[in-house]
């Protein structure tokens, strides 16, 4: 196999949470060595508790696991392909060390709170005097300028902020009925992970390095562009519609025969919709003159919805999406994690992966989402224990000698055992 598209480049990264520590998974998958940053006195908090607390569920156990804190679902799922460092950048000498490490890498990537990396020392105008062409991505919820430069920002927060909660929610119902979701960390992973190989491919052309920003609440409004350029050209403020299409009905969920089985259908034109009442056997409900026109079926949507609901209820749900995609209407079942993680395609195409966590065994993770030349990047290194590469990051790649690593365990700077503390 070739080697992978960021063979060769290291990045450290200073990120807790979701979106920072995702966007250096993306990385690492691309084949970068990245660094992941924490210290024995702050540890990223999704590693979650010290202790395997009764009743919680996000981490394996095959017996009580030693260190919880290496295998919580949150921290296992955005940092694997990395490795693990230990720094107090709170003391000189922790301070130092991570300068050196500067010296040797690429790309500093974080997402801690706007004006906190300048506090540390580990701020852009800082580093650049150390590397000068090194590439900097910084992740917050609005970057970092303007009057809410200093908020501190989570996915729901930025659910909210972005306008996405005002649109999730259903017709008849508030935004505060939305369901809970971080998409928005997400989207600016990835963002920040597309930010991050321009800067170095800039670099590449030009040898000089350069501070990325990223406004996780931007990068989510860009994706509802079209709302926010309806508001701009006829000055509508959107309401929610739930799971239908403001331009085309049906579009939704509907149920289907079992416990909770449900097929999403989504009707664009009048010949998609005689398909579908074509292929359900022509009922009389939905066989309305008026219905014939995506108007008439935009103006009785609700009605519409009913009649298809009623219909579809009495079918089974995998054999009718069969039946409508046969008949080139765009219908797919709504699948649980249990079916995806069970199906065939996911299975024959290497989705899923083998790996060692912890003192648990063997789980299956889901790997790269893209191919490379036909195989799956994979996941080459399991999510890392803390501090487990310090002896790499400290003897080998920056050279200390045995007495100094020891000396820096001693007085905490580095270590592998987390201090105990109130996450």
């Amino acid at each position: 196999m070739n080697p992978l598209p960021l063979h060769g480049f290291r990045v450290i990264e200073l990120a807790e949470g979701w979106a920072g520590p995702f966007a250096a998974e993306i990385l690492a998958f691309l084949g970068a060595e990245v660094i992941k940053v924490e210290a024995i006195q702050r540890m990223d908090h999704t590693r979650g508790p010290l202790i395997a607390a009764e009743g919680l569920d996000s981490y394996p156990r095959k017996g009580a696991p030693k260190r919880p804190y290496d295998l919580n679902a949150p921290f296992v799922s955005t940092n694997r392909n990395k490795l693990s460092a230990t720094i107090d950048l709170g003391s000189k000498q922790g301070l130092d060390a991570f300068y050196r490490l500067v010296e040797v890498s690429d790309v500093v990537h974080t997402n801690m709170v706007t004006g906190v990396p300048e506090k540390l020392g580990v701020g852009y105008s800082q580093l650049r005097g150390i590397r000068p062409d090194l590439v900097y991505t910084s992740v917050s919820g609005f970057g970092v300028t303007g009057p809410y430069r200093n908020r501190v920002t989570m996915g729901g927060a930025m659910d909210g902020f972005a306008g996405y909660s005002w649109l999730r929610h259903y017709p008849d119902s508030t935004p505060d009925t939305a369901s809970y979701s971080t998409h928005t960390d997400t989207v600016t992973a990835v963002t920040a992970a597309m930010a991050a190989v321009m800067g170095l491919y800039r670099r590449t052309l030009t040898g000089q390095g350069l501070f990325l920003e990223i406004a996780g609440v931007e990068a989510s409004i860009t994706h509802i562009g079209e709302l926010i350029l309806d508001l701009c050209l006829n000055g509508r403020v959107p309401n929610s519609v739930g799971n239908g299409n403001r331009d085309e009905a049906p579009h939704g969920a509907y149920p289907c025969t079992g416990e909770d089985v449900w097929i999403a259908i989504s009707i664009s034109t009048d010949e998609n919709w005689t398909r579908l009442v074509e292929a359900l056997g022509a009922p009389p409900s939905l066989s309305k003159k008026s219905w014939s026109r995506n108007e008439g079926r935009v103006a009785h949507r609700q009605a519409v919805d009913a009649a298809l609901g009623a219909v579809t209820s009495g079918l089974d749900g995998p054999s009718l999406m069969r039946r409508l995609q046969a008949a080139r209407v765009p219908a797919g079942i709504v699948r649980t994690q249990h079916e995806i993680f069970h199906d065939e395609q996911f299975r024959g195409r290497g989705l899923f992966q083998n790996v060692q966590l912890g003192d648990q065994g063997l789980w299956e993770l889901t790997t790269s989402p893209w191919l490379f030349d036909g195989q799956r990047m994979g996941v080459r290194l399991p999510p890392p224990s803390l501090g487990n590469h310090n002896e790499y990051t400290f003897s080998e790649l920056l050279g200390f000698s045995r007495n100094l690593v020891k000396t820096l365990r001693a007085e905490h700077v580095i270590g592998e055992e987390p201090l105990a503390f109130d996450l």
